[in-house]
């Protein structure tokens, strides 16, 4: 990887904040020598002569593993809820972590 590809400290900046991640200056400087690493060996990989090599999907072919549906009886609503603090008809009421939703969270 060319020095000019090397992800700087803007790049560490806006990568933490895209993670919700708080760095210490200490972690932010060893995640960076070590995406830095990481990001030199993927551009040798790169680096690899595959001309004449068929794209595969699959690293190789498994039969697929079925079984018949077997139909049980489920839990009744009373039985689901029964542990739950908080319910909203036939769902879980949980915290919001994305802001609020439709009809106010």
């Amino acid at each position: 990887m060319a020095a000019d590809e090397a992800i700087g400290e803007r790049e560490m900046d806006e990568l933490a904040e895209l993670a919700c991640l708080y760095l210490e200056p200490a972690e932010k400087k060893m995640l960076n020598r070590r995406l830095n690493a990481l990001m030199e060996l993927l551009g040798k990989i790169g680096e690899v002569e595959t001309g004449g090599v068929e794209p595969d999907i699959h690293p190789g072919i498994l039969p697929p593993r079925f079984r018949e549906d077997e139909v049980e009886p489920s839990l009744s609503p009373g039985r689901v809820f029964q542990n739950s603090a908080h319910r909203s008809d036939s769902f879980f009421r949980v915290p919001s972590i994305a802001g609020e939703g439709p009809g106010g969270a």
